[in-house]
């Protein structure tokens, strides 16, 4: 990779030195330079000092040095910031002004220099792997030190402190020893890193020139809500999109091909496809996120009421369009869901009184179900609420605009139920919405409905036609409906999608339900086996366990149960109702506050962490929250390393896990998990669990924010680990996998268990699901109508009769 040559036009520097403060990325890395040169400066204040009370010897000096190769006037603006930080810790004063000049210099020379030396410049960037890379260092080093220590020193004489000759000499010695003995490690190490994550300057200064074009004619700031630059007796779409192709930086193939599509207003439009296909792209595109902060190559035009989203500030247009992100976590930065909900209304123009924003706040938490949750941390939320808080984070600004990048993911089906019936109000009132989505039940009463495949549009009409060819819905990598498949060996003109509609099919067919007697026999079967292992030691029991994050809030209330060897059981509850606490509590992550876990033989208030992990494995919601390795195989092994096991031992854990989880054993000694897809992620996940060879596995909604062959993946993964012998506890809110997945139910409410039985005995009670706050399956809710509880497709299928 060849270097592009300095611009050194008059002033240039100028303008790229304070273009940091105009790009969020490189304002984020200037105060983490700071943080940590400052962090290293600080304990040797009271060091090994050269000159008492002047200069010490600072190992931080290296910092500037190689945060200047690697981040360019961002390092700059750091160094010196960081070395301010530095002396308000015992050499604050007049000097100080000339220290942050010389360590400016000191962490923007280098920058400048590198690739520019001629000769000497080995014309590739710092990774630091030849020797021509580290003559050009060491060249680079001598240079700027020399810089930073004639601009100290200078100072200091000009002040009357101590003469040149004296400080000069020991700053440069400082700096170029700490810059060659702690530099060449630090590049040949930070630099993959660094480039592979997209923060090198080089890479990021590309995306400043291609954006900057989008910038021109406009002013930043704010604009105020309904900005429509067009005029009022022009009918324009809301939304439209032109021949819009973008392709991310480092990525062979465009994540949208050449994609148009036009929005009315108050219109409700639905995309889907599988992972991959462009969804989340699209919606980056709405408020201007893509092209103007997100790396890749644009090309066409993104209108939203008539103005070009992608020349406005992504700040100024909350007003216009409010977009709920996949990772809704990101989104969330207040201290209590007031707060959270108060921050947007802050920057509403012309500004709103105290009063006013009181009533949004107050409206927008009723709407979202949020009402008696105000004071409480964001934090202490459970994963569907904190979705819904930041749902209403953005509603509170009134956007004409609503983008929802799979909003239902961690939503009860209640919540579900009543983020449609919202939906719906907020169309008739005419905002538009346009809504990512991956589950098939959540998108029948929207207005319009958009297939992608590999960034272009498959399919386009109304959701309910798309569904009721389930042919059509396996094609495009979506999982069809479970009651329109029962009824695909029937001549049908147009197939079920409601349950109201597979009740008159079946009229129509002259059919009617009977399942056959081995249904009721495994039933019963079951039944006695529960009998049978009730009589055994539990693999887990909880005896009268309470638990609350703080004294006033109580989560779980004298909780009893046992979990048994080869079962495979499902927590079910809305959000909030205790599920992940739960499951926290099973594997010692949490502490009871009263009673008591045991897990094989030992209690979690007194295990350690290792013993308890020998026995029951934790796969979190989010893999991301649990892997930090650099290769998957690293990740697999630090279970099995950490345990002491010999190196052969830990190899094949490793293996076995890899291959349990249908990951290539090979890749995985050079792959980065989080270069892996979410599926592939959660598998990685998995198998660094497997590799401690627990006896039970839980996991925490598996299939969240997976597409129909991800989730299939990944449920007949867990199936097969069930088979082998692990123990199995799954939480989740989907009905539908547990009905054809789990065969035990613990039903959570309010942090009480509320039912405890085999899964077709507790969905057979459907006024116990609606006390959950749950609703019965639609395959199910079908059956109901002759008196069966029937759980699968397959079921359905057999217990089909002719009248």
């Amino acid at each position: 990779m060849k270097l592009e040559r300095w611009n050194w036009s008059p002033f240039g520097w100028v303008s790229e030195i304070m273009s940091v403060w105009h790009d969020t990325r490189l304002i984020v890395l200037t105060a983490q330079i700071a943080a940590i040169y400052a962090a290293i400066l600080i304990p040797f204040k009271v060091g090994i000092p050269l000159i008492p009370g002047f200069v010490e010897l600072r190992p931080a000096n290296a910092i500037p040095l190689v945060t200047s190769l690697l981040f360019g006037p961002a390092a700059a603006w750091g160094a010196g910031i960081g070395n301010i930080i530095g002396d308000c810790f015992g050499t604050l004063g007049p000097a100080s002004v000339f220290g942050f000049l010389g360590n400016f210099f000191l962490g923007y020379i280098p920058y400048l220099m590198w690739g520019h030396l001629g000769p000497l410049s080995s014309q590739h960037p710092p990774q630091m792997k030849s020797w021509r890379q580290g003559l050009e260092f060491l060249v680079i080093c001598l240079v700027a030190s020399g810089v930073c220590a004639a601009t100290i020193a200078w100072g200091v004489e000009l002040l009357g402190l101590l003469p040149f000759w004296v400080l000069a000499p020991a700053i440069f010695f400082n700096n170029v020893i700490m810059g060659l003995v702690l530099g060449p490690p630090l590049l040949l190490f930070l630099y993959p890193r660094v480039h592979r994550w997209g923060l090198y300057y080089q890479d990021l200064s590309e995306d400043l020139c291609h954006t900057k074009k989008w910038r021109t004619g406009l002013a930043p700031g704010r604009i105020e809500h309904g900005y429509e630059d067009r005029s009022l007796n022009e009918p324009l779409p809301m939304v439209n999109i032109e021949n819009v192709t973008f392709q991310y930086r480092a990525h062979d193939e465009p994540a949208l091909r050449d994609f148009s599509l036009q929005i009315q207003k108050g219109e409700w439009v639905v995309v889907m496809g599988e992972r991959g296909s462009g969804k989340s792209t699209l919606c980056h595109c709405f408020n201007g996120l893509i092209p103007r902060f997100v790396p890749g190559s644009f090309s066409g035009t993104v209108k939203v009421n008539g103005v070009e989203s992608a020349r406005l500030p992504v700040s100024s247009q909350a007003g216009r369009v409010g977009l709920v992100f996949q990772d809704f976590d990101t989104q969330l930065i207040s201290t209590n869901v007031e707060r959270e909900l108060a921050f947007p209304l802050e920057y509403v123009v012309p500004p709103l009184s105290e009063a006013e924003m009181r009533e949004r706040i107050q409206r927008v938490s009723e709407q979202v179900g949020l009402a008696h949750f105000t004071h409480r941390d964001p934090l202490s939320l459970s994963g569907g609420q904190r979705q819904r808080l930041v749902l209403a984070s953005v509603l509170v600004s009134h956007p004409s605009l609503l983008v929802l990048d799979q909003p239902m993911t961690d939503l009860d089906p209640k919540a579900r139920n009543n983020m449609q019936e919202l939906l719906v109000s907020l169309s008739e009132k005419g905002i538009t919405i346009v809504l990512s989505e991956h589950e098939s039940e959540e998108v029948l009463k929207a207005d319009r409905l958009y297939v992608l495949q590999h960034g272009s549009v498959s399919w386009e009409g109304i959701p309910h036609d798309l569904f009721g060819q389930p042919h059509l819905v396996k094609q495009y990598g979506i999982s069809p409906l479970p009651l329109t498949e029962c009824f695909l060996d029937f001549p049908l003109s147009c197939w079920p999608v409601s349950v109201e509609e597979a009740w008159e099919a079946t009229d129509t067919l002259g059919l009617t339900l009977d399942p056959a007697k081995g249904v009721a026999e495994r039933g019963h079967a079951l039944h006695d086996w529960y009998l049978e292992i009730s009589e055994l030691v539990p693999l887990l029991s909880m005896d009268e366990v309470s638990f609350g994050y703080t004294q006033e809030a109580c989560v779980l209330h004298s909780v009893s149960l046992s979990i048994f060897q080869g079962e495979f059981v499902a927590v079910l509850g809305e959000n909030g109702s205790g599920k992940s606490t739960l499951g926290k509590l099973f594997n010692g992550l949490l502490i009871p506050t009263s009673g008591n876990v045991v897990v094989g033989e030992y209690n979690t208030k007194i295990a350690t962490t290792s013993e308890v992990s020998r026995i029951v494995g934790y796969v979190f919601q989010n893999p991301d929250h649990q892997i930090f390795a650099e290769t998957v195989w690293e990740e697999v092994g630090f279970s099995p390393k950490n345990f002491g096991c010999p190196t052969d031992e830990c190899e094949q854990r490793i293996s076995e896990a890899l291959t349990a989880v249908g990951l290539d054993i090979e890749a995985s000694k050079s792959q980065d998990p989080f270069s892996l897809s979410k599926g592939d992620r959660q598998r990685v996940a998995v198998a660094s669990v497997l590799a401690a060879q627990p006896r039970m596995l839980i996991f925490d909604e598996p299939t969240t924010g997976l597409d129909a062959r991800e989730a299939h993946r990944m449920m007949e993964m867990i199936q097969a680990l069930h088979h082998c012998g692990h123990t199995i506890i799954m939480i989740t809110h989907t009905l539908r996998l547990v009905s054809e997945y789990a065969t035990r139910c613990v039903l959570m409410n309010e942090g009480d268990v509320l039912a405890d039985g085999a899964t077709r005995e507790v969905f057979s009670d459907p006024s116990l699901l609606h006390a959950a706050s749950l609703e019965v399956p639609p395959l199910t809710k079908f059956g109901q109508r002759w008196g069966h509880t029937l759980l699968t497709v397959e079921e359905v299928k057999a217990a089909f009769r002719t009248l």
